[in-house]
């Protein structure tokens, strides 16, 4: 069995679909990644910023993206995709504000799922990409979301050790 899909004549996907689905992913984990900064804002700024800079990560991945996608004239497909409206009423409608020790736990909790799940979707979009342009960001895509998610790790086994 090939390591990745550029190995095999098999494709999932048209290089087309790989870089909207893609794309589609980075614009939603930026709306999380803002949203969560807003809701930890008022009442703990620190990890705010934190969400703030990782919403603006997600933002430069999406450019890098948008970049990419130039060379086959996809550049202003991408960058004129917006979340499906479905989706961002969703999001909307989870938004609040972080107000107690709980609360942080149980919220630090779905940031840290929220990141493993872009981490296990970028590995498998890179494990399946069929496009060498896209699977050159696909790996530092890949890495990145993985030292986002060690870094909420680390924040989440903080925040509990100062509560016990």
């Amino acid at each position: 069995m090939p390591n990745s899909m550029l190995d095999s004549p098999f494709r999932c996907c048209l290089p087309e679909e790989e870089f909207l689905l893609v794309n589609s992913h980075t614009i939603e984990e930026m709306h999380s990644y803002r949203g969560y900064a807003m809701g930890f804002l008022p009442n703990y700024p620190c990890i705010s910023k934190l969400m703030v800079a990782l919403g603006l990560e997600s933002e430069k991945r999406h450019e890098s993206l948008v970049t990419a996608a130039q060379g086959l004239g996809l550049e202003k497909k991408l960058r004129d995709q917006e979340i499906c409206p479905d989706l961002l009423a969703k999001l909307q409608g989870q938004f609040f504000f972080v107000t107690d020790d709980e609360i942080t736990r149980v919220t630090l909790i779905q940031v840290l799922v929220t990141s493993l799940n872009s981490w296990l979707f970028y590995k498998l979009m890179l494990d399946s990409c069929g496009s060498h342009e896209l699977n050159v960001l696909l790996q530092d895509f890949v890495a990145q979301q993985r030292n986002v998610y060690r870094t909420l790790e680390e924040v989440q086994n903080a925040w509990i050790d100062t509560m016990a």
